[in-house]
C-alpha cells in the first residue's frame, strides 16, 4: 500500500514538471490561436444542412404521414345511391308530403402510412412504403307519406385499401433548412374492400335491410400511379417536418368476389355469393342505378342494363408528417 502511494506521488510530480516546462510556449501559441479565431465564422446551420457541412447524406430515413384524401369513386356512388334515387321518384310522383335528407357521396376520406427511403445521393432516394386509405359516409333520409305514415332510410358505406408504394424521392435544397421535395412511382392496392348497408324502416315497425361486402383483386389488376410535390423543413439534423400534395391514378376492374345479405322484420333472409354488378333500371317514372350480387352474369334488356363497376380510387391527398434520419 505504501509503495503504491509513492508511485502515485511520483507520477503526479512527473506530470507537473512536464506541464511547467512547455507552459510559456503554450501561452504564446494560445495568443496566436486566439488572434486567428477572430477571423473564423461559425455556421450553426451546418448542423442541419449536409450541403453546408459537407456531411454525406444518411443512407436510410423514415417518413411518417397522414392527411385528407379525396376519391373519384364514380361507379361506386352510382350504385350506392339507388335507394335514394327511388325515394326521389316517389317524391316526384307525389307519394310523400315531406322529405328531408338525402344521399352523401363517397368522396372524402383519410390516409396514413410510412415510407422507408434509401438515399442514393443527397438529392435522389428510393423508397418502399405501406399505407392505409379509407373513405366512409353515412346518409339519412326521413319521409312522411300523404296518408300520414312515417319512415326513414339509413345508409352507411365504406371503401378501404392498403397501398404498397415503390417510388423515387427527389430533394432540392432551397434556403437554410428548407427543401423542395417530390416523389413518383407505382402503388399496389392490397386489401381492397367495399362495405355497404341500407336499412328502410316504417313507422309501423316493419323494416328491410340489405348489406353488401365486396373485396379482392390481383397485383396485375390493382396497380396504380402516384406523384407528389411538397416542402420540407428540418427541425434538427435528424428530424424534419413536411407537407405535400399527392395525385393518384388508381382505376381498377371489378372486385373478385362479393356477398349480399337481404333480410326483413318478418323473418325473410337471403344470402348470395358471386360478383358485384351495377344495374341501371329505366322506366317512365325515371332511372335508378343500384348494386346487385349474382353468381352468374346477368343478361341486359332494354329496360335493365347490367355492367361490372370500375373501382376508382383516383384522386388526391393533402398530407403532412415527419421525416426521420437514422
Amino acid at each position: 500500500m505504501i509503495k503504491s502511494s509513492r508511485l502515485v506521488i511520483f507520477m503526479a510530480a512527473a506530470f507537473l514538471i512536464a506541464w511547467l516546462i512547455p507552459w510559456q510556449s503554450a501561452v504564446a501559441e494560445q495568443r496566436i490561436n486566439l488572434n486567428l479565431a477572430k477571423d473564423i465564422r461559425f455556421h450553426p446551420e451546418s448542423d442541419f444542412n449536409p450541403k453546408l457541412s459537407g456531411e454525406k447524406p444518411k443512407s436510410l430515413s423514415l417518413r411518417l404521414y397522414g392527411g385528407y384524401s379525396h376519391f373519384a369513386a364514380k361507379d361506386l356512388n352510382e350504385g350506392l345511391d339507388g335507394y335514394f334515387e327511388l325515394m326521389e321518384i316517389y317524391k316526384a310522383e307525389g307519394a310523400f308530403s315531406s322529405v328531408t335528407g338525402g344521399y352523401k357521396p363517397l368522396h372524402p376520406g383519410y390516409n396514413l402510412g410510412a415510407d422507408l427511403i434509401y438515399q442514393i445521393t443527397s438529392k435522389i432516394g428510393l423508397g418502399l412504403g405501406l399505407g392505409y386509405l379509407r373513405s366512409s359516409k353515412v346518409s339519412r333520409l326521413d319521409f312522411e307519406t300523404i296518408s300520414g305514415d312515417t319512415g326513414k332510410l339509413r345508409s352507411s358505406s365504406s371503401l378501404s385499401a392498403i397501398p404498397i408504394r415503390l417510388g423515387v424521392f427527389f430533394t432540392w435544397p432551397m434556403k437554410n433548412k428548407l427543401n423542395f421535395i417530390a416523389n413518383a412511382g407505382l402503388s399496389y392496392y392490397a386489401g381492397l374492400k367495399l362495405n355497404t348497408n341500407n336499412r328502410l324502416e316504417s313507422g309501423t315497425g316493419y323494416w328491410q335491410e340489405e348489406s353488401i361486402k365486396a373485396s379482392g383483386g390481383s397485383i396485375s389488376r390493382n396497380l396504380g400511379f402516384h406523384g407528389s410535390l411538397g416542402l420540407e423543413y428540418w427541425l434538427s439534423s435528424k428530424i424534419g417536418f413536411y407537407a405535400e400534395a399527392i395525385g393518384r391514378y388508381a382505376r381498377f376492374k371489378n372486385f373478385s368476389q362479393a356477398t349480399s345479405l337481404n333480410r326483413d322484420s318478418v323473418g325473410h333472409s337471403e344470402s348470395i355469393e358471386g360478383k358485384l354488378y351495377l344495374e341501371t333500371y329505366s322506366s317512365t317514372a325515371g332511372t335508378i342505378s343500384y348494386f346487385i350480387v349474382s353468381d352468374t352474369p346477368p343478361i341486359s334488356t332494354p329496360d335493365e342494363i347490367f355492367k361490372e363497376p370500375k373501382i376508382d380510387l383516383s384522386g388526391f391527398s393533402l398530407q403532412a408528417g415527419f421525416h426521420i434520419k437514422f
